[in-house]
C-alpha cells in the first residue's frame, strides 16, 4: 500500500488538529499539513518538500474531487486554503485522533551528539535575533585533532524559503557529520530568516543572514579554533543556492550586522544539492512553471517583491548565483536528480555550462530516476541512481579532497 493512502482519508482531521491551535496566515500549506501529519515526510527530514506536498494534494484530489474547483488535476493556493477551511468545520466533530500522536519521542540534537562523542555549541546568536529568532547556528568541533586550525563545513537547510530547519543536518547529514568530524573537520549549521514568519522581508535578506553567519564563524575563528580560510558550504534545495551564493561572493557581500575586522574569509568549495542557481534566466524553470503553474507564480510573486529600494529585476539578479562566477571561483559539486520537477535540473545544467566557459573547476552529478531529494519518480518503477547514503558519502570525499 502507497504510504500516503493510509492517512490521507483523515487528512481533513488532522489538518483542523493543527489549524485550530496553530493557525496562522503567515504560515505556509505545507507546515500546516507537516505539523499536523508528520506521515506526510515520507523521507524523515524534517521538511515537506514540494514533491511530497504534491503526493499529499494529489490523494486529496483523488478522495475528494470537489477541492480541485477548476479540474485542473492541481490545487491551486485558493483551493488549499479551501480545503483546510472544510477540515477545520469537519475536524471539530472528532477531535480525539490528536491523542495519537501525543507521545511520540522528539528527536534531540543534542542527545545524538552525545552518542557521537561530539562537542557542540548550540543555538548560537550569530546576529541580533528578530522576533523570528532564528539567526542561530550550531557549531560541532571535530572528533580528532588532525588540524592546527579546522577546516569548516557549513550546512544550510533547505525548505523553500519558508520552512526547514539548521536540525536537518542531524538527521539529512548524520553520515557527512560523523566522517568528517572523525577527519578533523568541524561542522557548522545554520538557521535563518523565513518567508511568512510575521517579518516583512526581501529575498536577499535570507542569503545576507548567511553571509552574517560565515562572517560571524570568521571573526570567531580563534574561538572555535578554525581556518577562516578553509570554509566549504553545503546546501539543499532552497539551501543550495545560499551555498552557492556564499561561496561565490566577496567577505562583505550584502552587509549586514556582522561588520568590521575579522570578518574576512574564504570558501574553498561549494556543494549545492538541487538547488537553484539563476532567477534571471527563466527558460530554466520551465518545467516547474509548467508542473506547478498557480504555485510558481504565488512564489514568485513573495520572493521577488520589490523591496528596500530594489526593483523585482535586481534583487533577482542579487541572489542568482550564475551572476558571480569568475576565473577564480572556488570549485562547484552540483548534484542534481534528473527529473526533478520543483527544481529542474536545467537550472543546474545551466550554472555547468557557464562555469566550464569560464574555465572553473565544476562537476554535475545527475541522479538517474531521482525526483527532488532524490526520491523515486511516481509511474517510474525503476530506483534512483543513488541512495542518499552514497550522496552523503559523494560529499564526504569531495570535502577532504579540496582540504586535502
Amino acid at each position: 500500500m502507497n504510504k500516503l493512502s493510509c492517512f490521507i482519508p483523515i487528512i481533513a482531521v488532522a489538518c483542523f488538529i493543527y489549524c485550530a491551535s496553530l493557525l496562522k496566515a503567515e504560515e505556509s500549506f505545507a507546515e500546516k499539513i507537516l505539523q499536523s501529519f508528520p506521515q506526510a515526510d515520507t523521507d524523515k527530514d524534517g521538511v515537506l518538500s514540494g514533491d511530497e506536498e504534491d503526493a499529499v494534494c494529489r490523494r486529496v484530489i483523488q478522495r475528494y474531487p470537489q477541492m480541485d474547483k477548476d479540474g485542473d488535476g492541481v490545487l491551486s493556493d485558493s483551493e488549499k486554503q479551501n480545503l483546510l477551511q472544510v477540515a477545520s468545520k469537519r475536524g471539530r466533530k472528532q477531535p480525539a485522533v490528536s491523542a495519537g500522536r501525543s507521545g511520540a519521542k522528539k528527536f534531540n540534537p543534542g542527545t545524538f551528539l552525545q552518542q557521537l562523542g561530539l562537542k557542540s555549541e548550540r543555538d548560537i546568536e550569530y546576529r541580533e535575533n528578530t522576533a523570528q529568532q532564528r539567526n542561530r547556528l550550531d557549531f560541532i568541533y571535530p572528533k580528532n585533532k588532525i588540524y592546527d586550525k579546522a577546516p569548516l563545513f557549513i550546512y544550510i537547510h533547505g525548505g523553500g524559503n519558508t520552512g526547514g530547519t539548521k536540525d536537518g543536518i542531524y538527521s539529512r547529514g548524520a553520515l557527512i557529520l560523523k566522517e568528517l568530524t572523525e577527519a578533523g573537520v568541524a561542522v557548522a549549521s545554520i538557521d535563518y530568516r523565513l518567508f511568512g514568519k510575521g517579518e516583512e522581508l526581501g529575498f536577499h535578506h535570507l542569503f545576507q543572514d548567511c553571509k552574517d553567519a560565515l562572517r560571524f564563524l570568521a571573526k570567531n575563528a580563534d574561538r572555535f579554533g578554525i581556518d577562516p580560510n578553509k570554509f566549504v558550504t553545503w546546501g539543499t534545495s532552497a539551501g543550495g543556492s545560499k551555498a552557492l551564493i556564499t561561496a561565490l561572493t566577496e567577505s562583505d557581500f550584502l552587509p549586514g550586522e556582522v561588520t568590521g575586522a575579522g570578518i574576512e574569509h574564504t570558501v574553498i568549495g561549494a556543494i549545492s544539492f538541487y538547488g537553484g542557481t539563476t532567477y534571471v534566466v527563466e527558460d530554466v524553470w520551465k518545467k516547474r512553471l509548467e508542473h506547478f503553474p498557480a504555485r510558481s507564480q504565488t512564489k514568485g510573486a513573495m520572493l521577488f517583491k520589490p523591496s528596500h529600494g530594489m526593483s523585482t529585476e535586481e534583487i533577482a539578479k542579487l541572489v542568482s548565483a550564475d551572476q558571480y562566477l569568475e576565473v577564480d571561483s572556488p570549485p562547484i559539486l552540483l548534484v542534481h536528480g534528473d527529473t526533478d520537477p520543483t527544481v529542474p535540473i536545467e537550472v543546474s545544467t545551466h550554472l555547468y555550462k557557464l562555469a566550464l566557459e569560464k574555465g572553473i573547476d565544476i562537476q554535475l552529478v545527475e541522479v538517474k530516476n531521482a525526483g527532488h531529494g532524490f526520491k523515486q519518480v511516481e509511474g517510474n518503477a525503476a530506483s534512483p541512481s543513488m541512495t542518499w547514503d552514497e550522496a552523503q558519502q559523494l560529499v564526504v570525499r569531495q570535502v577532504l579532497e579540496w582540504i586535502q
